[in-house]
């Protein structure tokens, strides 16, 4: 699944053009809610408003585990990522995330992994 971001301002008020750049393509690593998690420039995976960015290819990975929540809300990540946790671990830098992280984002989206090594993010 991919986006292009069309609009850097979410419905609460945060500029995404700190993170993004406007018109720029970005693989889905997943979704939550309401929310897109991508990512950034800088290559950490955040949450976006979804409402900011237009669909241009909406194939799902085979390999997501989707559920959907008590209120219908959706969950779709990549085996793993959707542990709650997961994600509030590798932004404290929790090195054995990050590493199974950077391992599953160079297996599951080598695109968006060799992006994010050339921007001279840390996985």
């Amino acid at each position: 699944m991919r986006v292009v971001l069309r609009n850097p301002f979410a419905t609460d008020g945060r500029d995404f053009r700190h993170s993004l750049t406007l018109g720029g393509e970005y693989e889905v690593l997943g979704i939550e809610c309401d929310a897109l998690r991508l990512l950034t420039d800088t290559g950490e995976p955040v949450l976006f408003d979804a409402d900011c960015f237009e669909v241009t290819d909406p194939a799902v990975p085979p390999f997501w585990v989707s559920l959907v929540g008590d209120e219908g809300e959706r969950y779709a990540y990549p085996p793993g990522w959707g542990v709650p946790g997961f994600f509030e671990a590798w932004h404290d830098r929790v090195d054995v995330v990050r590493e199974v992280f950077a391992a599953q984002l160079a297996a599951w989206y080598p695109g968006a992994a060799k992006a994010s090594r050339t921007t001279g993010a840390r996985p």
